[in-house]
């Protein structure tokens, strides 16, 4: 898992750290469960669907339809024994081509090119995840590694209500004008007035007031997508993969369920053999 927090936090150009934090922490309190919310970074892969009004609006940092600029193809990783997961693509030894971004805004689109030649010549043939990477490392905090580039982190205030905190990030030696433009677009997308993470709070509270009733409560969610179809990754220990699949998702309440039912500390200790853990 720490090649895909490591691709959120280190430099564009492939260098460890770098990275600072834009205009401090954001704090507000959606009326949820706290659980919805590190599933959903984990589970984006298929409900796409909901966010198809920002799509429409377009806010992304080149202007027209879409979110983002671009995403690349990825698959859902989890990590079962720990409950981490991400949506990325699987370790490789170069970097895909260059996709154009931010074209509102030459500057910043030189930029981020001239950080891709920068970060073929850092990495060379060394194993690495593309920074394209969502996830949620167990419990509650997640990130996004490619735009909003950020980190979240989901407090419990009670079983209805939590309070949730986003980090920006850029490259800390990133041109005033880049960063300028990065934190317009991250506050179009995220945060209590952003578009797309509005779209993701009002399910999460819909889903949360769907529970309190009494048929709701006599019933289980279901997460059987692509159940037993996982497979081991071997570039990454205690990884498995698939396409489409809740994997992600059931590593992680198993993980949680394990917390909650753990008779001591030493129980907790991860099993990182996957071949063990994501048939459970």
């Amino acid at each position: 898992m720490k090649y895909y927090l490591d691709s959120a936090l280190d430099h564009r150009d492939g260098s460890p750290g770098g990275s600072e934090v834009i205009g401090g922490v954001q704090k507000w309190r959606v009326p949820c469960n706290w659980k919805f919310a590190p599933e959903n970074f984990i589970g984006d892969r298929h409900h796409d669907i909901s966010h198809r009004s920002v799509d429409l609006v377009g806010i992304g940092p080149s202007g027209g339809k879409g979110r983002r600029d671009f995403t690349e193809d990825r698959v859902c990783v989890a990590f079962p024994a720990h409950g981490h997961g991400t949506i990325g693509r699987l370790p490789a030894y170069s970097e895909p081509e260059y996709r154009n971004q931010f074209q509102g805004h030459p500057v910043v689109e030189r930029y981020y090119r001239d950080i891709y030649e920068r970060r073929v010549a850092n990495l060379g043939d060394r194993k690495r995840v593309t920074p394209h990477a969502v996830g949620t490392i167990f419990p509650n905090m997640s990130f996004h590694a490619h735009q909003p580039r950020s980190l979240a982190v989901f407090h419990p205030v009670s079983p209805t209500e939590m309070e949730m905190w986003r980090m920006y990030l850029i490259d800390k030696d990133a041109p005033e004008e880049v960063k300028e433009a990065s934190r317009h677009y991250y506050l179009r997308y995220s945060g209590p007035g952003g578009l797309t993470e509005s779209d993701d709070m009002e399910n999460w509270s819909v889903a949360t007031d769907a529970c309190r009733g009494a048929v709701s409560q006599s019933m289980y969610f279901n997460y059987q997508m692509g159940l037993g179809h996982a497979v081991p990754v071997p570039t990454l220990r205690g990884g498995v993969t698939g396409p489409y699949t809740e994997e992600n998702a059931r590593g992680f309440y198993r993980r949680w369920a394990q917390f909650m039912q753990a008779p001591d500390w030493t129980a907790l200790v991860p099993n990182t053999n996957a071949e063990e853990t994501y048939h459970e």
